[in-house]
């Protein structure tokens, strides 16, 4: 029993999904929320299931009227294939799902009336949950997109622009041929909400990048190299590192010379460590020294 509730996750749900719950009681649409809370949960524990497998660690699934988060202490130091898997589990959950309510509907297994909520309810998700916009499953995939193009920094922050740009033009859209609801306005607050948080958070995500990297030192086989300029600083060539790559740092001296070889760690160690935090790539060699 007890290694059957470890394998379980923790489970949130918000105060909004409970007032929703509440709402539902008396308005006579608690089988519409029961379905979406049945597909929602599903489509996480999608996600759950294989970050279980790779042994990503946990911290508990967030439930939410449209949709869930699953949080994680894993901050970009996985490889890009572990997090495109992930990302992609939750989507492929409605598969079955579609599935599931075809046979159901085949052998009257469902009322048609709950089978056709089922359908809609799937679809909506389904479609909702790819659209590229923080932090909906289809914002993740735009991040691991930008994260093969780019170094990480550039990345994120690119991906916030576009998720805003899409964020935009999606609750134009929205508002022109759907109807102004509560769900809607609690909807468009929470894409709102959490791209503003995610564009003020961005110099702290892209830190607490650095330090994973600098705590935990994953085994990164592909090797890049960057050449700097001797001014340059540690936080610049910091914005420079990119996922899943280990880098040496070349820092030129003059067209003649050989250029001077610092590797990754060293630089997080003088600015993590030694809190050398505004130190250039020319003034390591005399820190290390």
């Amino acid at each position: 029993m007890t290694n059957v509730l470890n394998v379980l996750p923790p489970v949130y749900i918000h105060p909004i999904l409970w007032f929703f719950i509440l709402v539902s009681l008396f308005t006579g649409t608690f089988m519409e929320l029961t379905v979406i809370f049945f597909i929602v949960l599903v489509h996480e524990l999608g996600h759950y299931s294989l970050a279980h497998y790779y042994k990503w660690r946990i911290r508990r699934i967030n439930l939410w009227v449209f949709g869930g988060v699953m949080e994680t202490d894993e901050h970009a130091t996985k490889p890009l294939k572990q997090e495109l898997l992930i990302t992609l589990a939750g989507p492929l959950q409605h598969v079955w799902i579609y599935g599931i309510l075809f046979i159901c509907s085949e052998y009257s297994l469902l009322p048609a009336s709950v089978i056709t909520l089922g359908l809609q309810f799937n679809s909506t998700i389904l479609l909702f949950n790819l659209l590229p916009i923080w932090p909906l499953d289809g914002g993740k995939l735009m991040l691991l997109f930008f994260s093969c193009l780019f170094p990480y920094r550039k990345a994120h922050s690119l991906m916030i622009i576009c998720s805003i740009l899409f964020s935009i033009v999606s609750i134009f859209l929205f508002l022109t041929y759907f109807p102004f609801t509560l769900s809607a306005i609690l909807l468009i607050g929470f894409i709102i909400w959490e791209n503003r948080l995610e564009w003020k958070q961005r110099y702290y995500t892209f830190i607490r990048f650095l330090l994973k990297r600098h705590v935990e030192k994953p085994d990164m086989k592909k090797v890049r190299p960057i050449v700097v300029n001797p001014d340059m600083s540690l936080m610049r060539i910091f914005s420079l590192f990119r996922r899943n790559s280990n880098h040496l740092i070349y820092v030129r001296k003059s067209n003649l010379d050989q250029p001077f070889l610092i590797k990754e760690h060293e630089c997080l160690d003088i600015y993590f460590k030694w809190k050398h935090y505004k130190a250039t790539a020319g003034e390591i060699t005399g820190i290390r020294e």
